[in-house]
C-alpha cells in the first residue's frame, strides 16, 4: 500500500467555458468537482493503476464534509484529520474555443494549528507500519510548523518507509538531509531551489546529479511538454520525450507521472522503466478533463512511441 499525505487538500471544480472573457457573465456547461490537492490526484491515477493507496491530510467545514464525501464516492481509501479551518476550493477554467487554454484561481488555504498538524503526523506514523512507500505531494498551508515536513520524513525513517517527495518551498532544503528515495520536481521548482535556471534537458539532468549530492537517492525533473529527465541511484542519467498529444487539459498531469513512476517501482520495474510509465501516465491525463483522470488503454497506446530524450549539450 501507498500512503499518500496531502497537506493542502482543497476542493477542486472545473467549469468547461468556451469563448471565456474576463468581465463577461458566463453560464457554465461542463462541472467537474473533485477531491483536490495534488495528493488525491496521484492516489486517484494510482488507483486507476491498479495500485492501493491511503490517503491522509487534514480537512474542515463543509466543503471538507464534500471533499470526504467525494473521495469516497469514487473509492479513495482515506484518512482525514478533522481541523477547524475551512477547506480552500480551488478553480479551473477550460475554454475548449481557446484550444483549451486553461484560467486557474487557487485559494492559499486556510491556516491550521501546531496540534492540527501533529494530528495528521500521528495519522501518518499509525499507517506506515502498512506502507510500502510513502508519497508525500503539494504546498504546505499557513500556519504549520517550519518542520512539518521533516517531521513526516521523521515518522518514514524510524518506520524504514521510502519516500517519494514531491514539493516545494523552504523546507525542501532541510527535508534532502534526510535522503528521500525520489525527489520529483518540475523544471522551475528544481531550479529555484538549486539556486540557478534549467532552461534545456541537458541542464536539468546535470542538476539532478546535483541534488543527489544534496541528499535525494534518485531524481526525476519533469520538463512540460518535453518530457523528463533523471538520474538513477546507480548515477545512471535518462530523459524520455512526452508523446505528441491532442491535450484538453494538463491539470494533474504531473501528479500522474508522479502515479505512474511510484506504481513502476513498487511493481520493480526501476527508475528509468518507470519514469517512461510516469510519461505515459502524464499524458493520458492531458486527455481528460479533470485532475488525476486517465485511461488505461490511452497509457497502452501511447506507451511504445515513448522515445529517449537526448542529453547532449
Amino acid at each position: 500500500m501507498i500512503v499518500t499525505v496531502v497537506p493542502n487538500p482543497a476542493l477542486d471544480k472545473t467549469v468547461v467555458l468556451p469563448d471565456f472573457k474576463l468581465g463577461n457573465i458566463h453560464r457554465a456547461g461542463e462541472v467537474i468537482i473533485q477531491a483536490g490537492g495534488k495528493g488525491f490526484n496521484v492516489a486517484r491515477a494510482l488507483r486507476t493503476l491498479g495500485v492501493q493507496g491511503l490517503v491522509i491530510g487534514p480537512a474542515g467545514g463543509y466543503a471538507g464534509k464534500h471533499l470526504l464525501a467525494l473521495a469516497r464516492q469514487e473509492g479513495l481509501e482515506i484518512d482525514m484529520q478533522e481541523v477547524n479551518a475551512e477547506l480552500r476550493t480551488c478553480l479551473t477554467i477550460v475554454d475548449p474555443a481557446a484550444d483549451y487554454q486553461l484560467t486557474e484561481i487557487y485559494e492559499q488555504g486556510a491556516s491550521l494549528s501546531r496540534a492540527e498538524w501533529e494530528a495528521v503526523v500521528h495519522r501518518v506514523a499509525s499507517a506506515l507500519p502498512r506502507a510500502t512507500s510513502l508519497v508525500i505531494s503539494g504546498s504546505f498551508p499557513p500556519g504549520v510548523p517550519e518542520d512539518a515536513l521533516l517531521m513526516l520524513l521523521q515518522q518514514a525513517r524510524t518506520a524504514s518507509v521510502p519516500v517519494l517527495l514531491d514539493t516545494h518551498g523552504a523546507q525542501l532544503r532541510a527535508a534532502l538531509a534526510y535522503r528521500p528515495a525520489l525527489l520529483k520536481l518540475n523544471q522551475f521548482e528544481a531550479g529555484e531551489l538549486l539556486g540557478y535556471p534549467l532552461t534545456d534537458p541537458f541542464q536539468a539532468v546535470v542538476g539532478t546529479a546535483e541534488l543527489q549530492r544534496r541528499g535525494a537517492q534518485e531524481v526525476i525533473i519533469s520538463l512540460g511538454k518535453t518530457g523528463v529527465v533523471g538520474c538513477t541511484a546507480e548515477g545512471q542519467r535518462f530523459g524520455w520525450i512526452a508523446p505528441t498529444v491532442s491535450a484538453l487539459s494538463s491539470t494533474g498531469s504531473g501528479d500522474c507521472l508522479l502515479a505512474g513512476i511510484a506504481a513502476g517501482l513498487i511493481r520493480g520495474q526501476g527508475l528509468i522503466q518507470s519514469a517512461r510509465l510516469g510519461v505515459a501516465a502524464g499524458a493520458a491525463n492531458t486527455l481528460q478533463i479533470g485532475a488525476g483522470l486517465l485511461n488505461l488503454d490511452d497509457i497502452e497506446t501511447l506507451l511504445p512511441g515513448i522515445q529517449v530524450l537526448s542529453l547532449t549539450s
